[in-house]
């Protein structure tokens, strides 16, 4: 975590600027320390010293003595504890770091690292009793503020994602970075959020002279940070000192890359790929124009760990539309749960609410949700999709063609050329609108994400129904099927990918069904060759489900509902038809007609109620703080 940078000591006078002492006006105002006012941080600030920390320093590390108290009085902090892979906390403007220790006399109980390039007041425990001693007010509001911390004040990050306040734009591989989309996004950024956007020119101009790295810059850059929504640094070409300060003082980066330029990894990248972790680094790939299908992303994400990747097409400002909502945690998306035959009513959801003006920017499911989802990240309009779910079930009879049962029920081979034949080569990395696909993962019992690679080999492993069709089988060994069996509706999955709101498709069934059958008339191996050899014993035999539904039935028998909904999600449970079931895929037409019935009938009444869950999936939202990175 600490960067190579030592903290730097620095005298009050050589900080003794106007955008310096707002600052310190700021820290009294935005102060956790609600008793103190703005002339105790001023003594603070005259009294003790101050230390300047550059992005990834450490300033107080688990375990260490608590032998000093500190203020932020400029930038931005994270807290991680041993044994956790992401921060728990972070810390902002005007709040005290480390007072559990110092004042219970314990060891640090955390590590505290700059997310930016920070200023803090440091006192020891002998100048702490001189000041309270002359302002007892201080002591009051740091006792205060102890309180509201150990009562649970402080907000964490495992229930509320880090928010995105500063955005640095920087060129991938050889790419330049292009004017156009820089011009688009200020346009996009600024009409939806009080975004400002910073060139060195901008800095430069302000203070002439003066060093990107002095302590004054990086006040004046971090109180941007409360007067607007977010602060967009635009890097130059090369790593230059102001590219470098871009990225110290980003949240994210965006890592700007033209389709058709040399994919190597840069110094910009590699000084990015350091300093931000992973949920912080977006590629962005640049079109000149709109095609069905990307191509070439394969050839871009490999050897670059970054979170997510977003295609954009020049032509239009669609695609800047959607990546102005993840960044500021506002992405919508749709899941699709499991449910065999019963997929078709995914589409009919679907096209009520594209037809009501709903815009998702990221699709995904299980299963048979997994099939639809996929198909509309395609592109393919919902009637074309039913079309496809005609061919693959019922003129195909893609899951009726029984084999010797060895492997599975089913001849796999004749369902593997139809989802090839629908999905063609399309790649899950070259699709314009984010998607994933969740199988279960048999080889580390564990459900697995596909993100990358060809589109029907992610629906045929998250399809692979146990017994019925054999397992799928990844390059690595692993060994996958349904996946309906470890994560029905993946609900979980699309909230680990973004913040935002989210329509949930779950199609359930009442199977709770008594089978009125004796037991022991069920005939053995000889009885059953004998009764099917002879047609008039064959309607003698019990009726109870045959194998491929009890299959069936076993397959979707772990159906999740632990659903992680918060107030931004949707939920939508489409009535089905009395006597249709998982296997009846003759009825789908039927079924997607009749969920487009209810899902239109639905929005239309949450719509005249002013719904405000539903209203937010039908324009961009106002570009009010939120949580986003992820």
């Amino acid at each position: 975590m600490c960067s190579s940078f030592g903290i730097e000591l620095v005298d009050l006078k050589d900080l003794d600027t106007p955008e310096i002492r707002t600052d310190l006006r700021g820290s009294a105002s935005r102060s956790d320390l609600s008793g103190a006012t703005a002339d105790v941080f001023e003594m603070l600030a005259s009294q003790v010293e101050q230390r300047v920390l550059r992005r990834g320093d450490v300033l107080i590390r688990q375990g260490d003595l608590s032998d000093t108290l500190h203020f932020i009085l400029a930038g931005r902090f994270t807290v991680h504890v041993d044994g956790t892979a992401e921060p728990i906390a972070e810390l902002s403007q005007g709040e005290p770091v480390g007072e559990i220790g110092f004042f219970a006399g314990l060891p640090r109980t955390a590590t505290v690292v700059a997310l930016r390039d920070s200023t803090v007041l440091t006192i020891t425990r002998e100048q702490f009793q001189q000041i309270s001693g002359a302002s007892p007010a201080l002591l009051e509001a740091i006792v205060a503020s102890l309180a509201r911390r150990l009562a649970g004040g402080r907000r964490a990050l495992a229930d509320n994602a880090p928010r995105i306040r500063t955005l640095a734009i920087v060129p991938a591989g050889d790419s330049r970075l292009s004017p156009a989309f820089v011009d688009m996004a200020r346009e996009v950024f600024g009409s939806r959020s009080r975004a400002t956007f910073l060139t060195r020119k901008e800095l430069t101009d302000r203070f002439p002279g003066v060093s990107l790295q002095h302590p004054t810059v990086s006040h004046w850059l971090n109180a941007l940070e409360a007067e607007a929504d977010l602060v967009v640094y635009i890097g130059e070409q090369t790593l230059t000192d102001w590219t470098e300060k871009c990225l110290r003082q980003a949240d994210m980066a965006l890592l700007i890359a033209f389709a058709d330029a040399s994919t190597e990894v840069n110094p910009t990248e590699r000084l990015a790929f350091s300093l931000l972790p992973s949920f912080g680094r977006r590629l962005v790939i640049l079109h000149q124009s709109r095609s069905s299908i990307a191509s070439g992303s394969a050839s871009w994400l490999r050897g670059r760990d970054v979170f997510m990747h977003h295609h954009a097409a020049l032509g239009d400002d669609a695609d800047i539309r959607r990546l102005h909502r993840f960044i500021t945690g506002n992405a919508a998306g749709f899941v699709a749960g499991a449910g065999g035959a019963l997929g078709s009513a995914h589409l009919g959801v679907y096209k009520a609410l594209a037809e009501a003006g709903a815009e998702f920017d990221i699709l995904g499911g299980a299963s048979v949700g997994a099939a639809m989802t996929a198909a509309l990240a395609c592109g393919a309009d919902p009637e074309r999709i039913d079309s496809g779910t005609h061919n693959i079930f019922v003129k195909s009879r893609a899951l009726r063609r029984l084999t010797v049962p060895r492997y599975a029920l089913v001849d796999h081979k004749t369902f593997d050329r139809a989802l090839q034949a629908e999905f063609g080569a399309a790649a899950i990395e070259d699709l314009w609108i984010p998607f994933f696909a969740v199988s279960s993962n048999l080889s580390y019992f564990r459900p697995s994400v596909h993100r990358q690679g060809p589109v029907w080999q992610a629906v045929r492993a998250s399809a692979s129904i146990p017994g019925i069709l054999p397992p799928f089988f990844t390059s690595e060994g692993e060994m996958l099927v349904d996946g309906a069996l470890m994560d029905n509706v993946p609900l979980a999955t699309m909230k680990q990918l973004k913040s935002g709101p989210n329509v949930i498709v779950s199609l359930e069934v009442d199977d709770r069904r008594t089978y009125p059958v004796d037991y022991g008339s069920i005939p053995g191996r000889g009885e059953l060759a004998a009764a099917l050899l002879n047609p008039f014993a064959r309607g003698r035999l019990p009726k109870i489900p045959g194998i491929l539904q009890v299959l069936m039935l076993s397959a979707l028998a772990n159906r999740r509902t632990d659903r992680p909904m918060s107030d931004r999600d949707i939920l939508f449970r489409p009535e089905i038809p009395p006597n249709l079931g998982w296997t009846n895929w003759e009825r789908h037409t039927e079924l997607f007609n009749d969920a487009y019935r209810q899902a239109a009938a639905w929005i239309e009444g949450r719509r005249t109620d002013g719904d405000s869950g539903l209203l937010a999936l039908f324009s961009d939202p106002p570009g009010v703080p939120a949580s986003a990175g992820r």
